[in-house]
């Protein structure tokens, strides 16, 4: 080799790791196509889905008319009005109707994947086990849910003295009812996850589930230990009182929780994260 002249260094290639946005979106991707997959398979039977649709509608019926008859007998309920409670149950009927859609089976996982051993051909794909079992069962129905809880506010909204909307608002209320659909996953996640240290077939979701009831209605109505559960154990306050309560422009009204809950939606969704991957690693196949 001529004097002077350096020898040649082959460079090792990059081993490119592809980042957490490239994988945010890929799921993202894969999640579109299998929703709208599913999607079209309930199209091809579209009266079924007509009537499951008219049936998540008569239930909100149900739970609007029985509010009404609560507040014939008792105008004032803790110092909250017809309307406000009106506006609070139309809130609430949204994330709920949202969590029905596109994550209900989760109520399966304990029974289903666990115990009956479905959730091995689920960790076989290279997808997401999370969103797999998900999107096993899309309940497009349940967004007539949705319609009718905006249908429910646009009912209330008149009554609503105080009352009146612009684009932060607007805004505020896609944030706050985006910050309740998580924080509903992010519960039933977590105690879903449960099912891999506590193996039942009927699992702990069911109790969970009768407790979001209780977030439709003011706090004060609750002895003191029932509305630290609901606040702060099982957070269900945050899916419909407190940040449906700041538009109603009750003097109870608490801002400052209502806009604590994007917070508490993001706590909680990562601490069912961690019980969620915690519970995969000590999955155990049943061999079948």
């Amino acid at each position: 080799m001529p004097d002077g002249i350096a020898p040649s260094r082959r460079r090792k290639p990059l081993n490119v790791r592809p980042g957490r946005v490239d994988c945010g979106m890929r799921t993202a991707r894969l999640a579109w196509l299998l929703f709208v997959t599913v999607l079209k398979r309930r199209l091809a039977y579209r009266g079924d889905l007509i009537l499951q649709g008219l049936d998540e509608i008569m239930r909100g019926l149900v739970a609007f008319a029985m509010l009404q008859v609560y507040v014939s007998k008792s105008p004032q309920i803790a110092d909250w009005g017809k309307a406000e409670l009106t506006f609070i149950l139309g809130f609430s009927m949204v994330p709920i109707a949202l969590f029905h859609c596109f994550c209900s089976n989760l109520y399966q996982l304990s029974n289903t994947y666990i115990i009956q051993g479905n959730l091995d051909r689920v960790l076989l794909r290279p997808y997401p086990a999370f969103l797999q079992i998900c999107f096993d069962r899309l309940a497009i129905e349940d967004l007539s849910g949705v319609v009718f809880g905006f249908l429910v506010m646009a009912i209330a909204v008149p009554a609503l003295p105080d009352f009146h909307f612009d684009a932060w608002r607007l805004a505020l209320l896609v944030v706050l009812m985006a910050s309740a659909f998580v924080l509903v996953l992010a519960v039933f996640m977590a105690f879903a996850a449960s099912g891999f240290w506590f193996e039942d077939r009927v699992g702990m979701v069911p109790p969970v589930y009768n407790l979001m009831e209780l977030g439709r209605w003011p706090n004060s109505i609750y002895p003191p230990a029932l509305k630290f559960l609901i606040s702060c154990v099982v957070p269900f306050s945050f899916v419909a009182f407190y940040p449906a309560s700041v538009f109603t422009g009750n003097h109870l009204a608490e801002p400052v929780l209502a806009l604590a809950t994007p917070l508490v939606a993001t706590v909680a969704l990562l601490v069912a994260l961690c019980m969620w991957r915690a519970g995969i690693r000590r999955y155990n196949s049943t061999g079948t």
